[in-house]
């Protein structure tokens, strides 16, 4: 553009000085003893141009001359750069593709250069965590931390996901407390350190660190009310005096069918059969939650009459309740009457086949000495899913065709 540039002006003033010497040539002489030189205004002002651009034509090529080492610094370099970020793309495109030996390889090429060195040592560090070199990885991590110190953190959580993977727990949660004492508030940061201390069994430290609310503003409260839950429902069942830890729980939370369970759960397992009863009839009457009819039938009361016999009222409100089937069949089992736990427990698988009604009902066919019946029962417990949500039958009971119990269509009833 400049080219053409200075090429127009010199055109318009070659023009110029064409007209200008068409009406008055005029003329300049250069007097030197005993020389004269005498030539026309139009000559000398084109002969002057020219002399400029030869100078200036001369000054740039040794302007390029002294420069050539600085620009040949400068080609290698971009040439250097280039091929890093070359070979940037293809180490990733190698850890996607899985290949952890050729991705190092190709993101050693050009590590430290380019112009996303920090995802380079990033994705090398965990190429060798792949290949199990753990000693590979720490170095890219070192190195990072001491070329990028602006992009700390997000080194610093890389390296915590890294361990947590491989697993090195106290380690990962060592890096993750460093980086919350340090004030760094990041959600992953917070959501790794809390689910390291759950996965720990760590609850006294998940409890104290549940208790600064204000640390823990990036996460959703609906997270943290489930991890509180949790962590209450664990200390319930975990706690030698669950009747101390009740009691400290506030009035709202003793409302929590879930950390209801949890005490009654507690209460069973330490021998409490009655109080156990009472309490989850108390609470049953208040608010109707399977997981509380189905501890109902675990608890058993020094006065199983009068416990069955509430538990025959609620079926007459309840009346195709798998659960509460199943509550029922334990406690006619625990009062010696066979024939109806059997009955109740067919109509509970049939109504919502789980395993663990299946598994009851093949024990108590097994002890009747219906030895058949009870090997379709494990059968059928074995191709029914683990949810107790009611499932779709592939057909009703026939005699004809000898099935004690129908067979569950899992696949119909994954679809539903």
């Amino acid at each position: 553009m400049t080219a053409i540039v200075l090429v127009l002006v010199a055109l318009a003033a070659a023009l110029t000085l064409g007209l200008l010497a068409r009406e008055d040539p005029g003329y300049v002489l250069i007097s030197r003893w005993p020389y004269e030189i005498e030539v026309s205004l139009a000559l000398f002002l084109a002969g002057l141009v020219l002399a400029l651009v030869v100078v200036y034509i001369l000054i740039r090529i040794l302007f390029r001359v002294f420069r050539a080492p600085r620009d040949l610094h400068h080609w290698r370099a971009r040439r250097r750069h280039d091929q890093a970020d070359r070979a940037t793309l293809t180490g990733y495109a190698r850890l996607i593709e899985g290949e952890w030996e050729e991705a190092e390889l190709a993101l050693n090429e050009g590590l430290g250069r380019g112009s996303t060195p920090l995802l380079q040592y990033l994705g090398a560090a965990y190429a060798a965590q792949q290949r199990g070199d753990f000693e590979a990885r720490d170095r890219y991590l070192s190195v990072a931390r001491e070329e990028d110190p602006e992009h700390l953190e997000a080194i610093e959580i890389t390296r915590a996901r890294l361990l947590e993977r491989a697993g090195q727990l106290d380690e990962a949660r060592g890096v993750l407390e460093d980086l919350h004492e340090q004030g760094v508030r990041h959600r992953a940061v917070q959501r790794m350190l809390l689910g390291l201390m759950r996965s720990q069994h760590d609850w006294p430290a998940l409890e104290g660190l549940l208790k600064r609310n204000r640390d823990l503003r990036a996460l959703p409260r609906a997270e943290l009310d489930s991890l509180r839950q949790e962590m209450h429902a664990q200390r319930l069942s975990q706690d030698s005096d669950s009747g101390s830890a009740w009691t400290r729980l506030t009035r709202r939370q003793r409302k929590d069918p879930v950390l209801q369970a949890a005490y009654a759960r507690a209460l069973i397992n330490s021998g409490g059969g009655d109080a156990a009863e009472r309490f989850l009839r108390k609470c049953i009457v208040r608010q109707w939650d399977s997981e509380l009819v189905r501890l109902y039938g675990h608890a058993r009361s020094q006065q199983i009459e009068e416990q069955l016999r509430r538990a025959e009222q609620w079926a007459q409100r309840h009346t195709d309740d798998p659960d509460l089937l199943m509550t029922l069949a334990r406690l006619y089992l625990e009062n010696k009457d066979r024939e109806k736990a059997r009955d109740h427990l067919l109509k509970a698988v049939r109504l919502g086949g789980s395993r663990e009604g299946y598994l009851e009902l093949g024990l108590l066919l097994e002890s009747m000495g219906e030895s058949d019946k009870a090997l379709q029962c494990y059968r059928r417990g074995l191709q029914s899913p683990e949810s107790k949500d009611p499932p779709r039958l592939s057909g009703e009971l026939s005699a004809a065709e000898g099935e004690l119990v129908p067979l569950i269509d899992v696949e119909k009833r994954t679809q539903a």
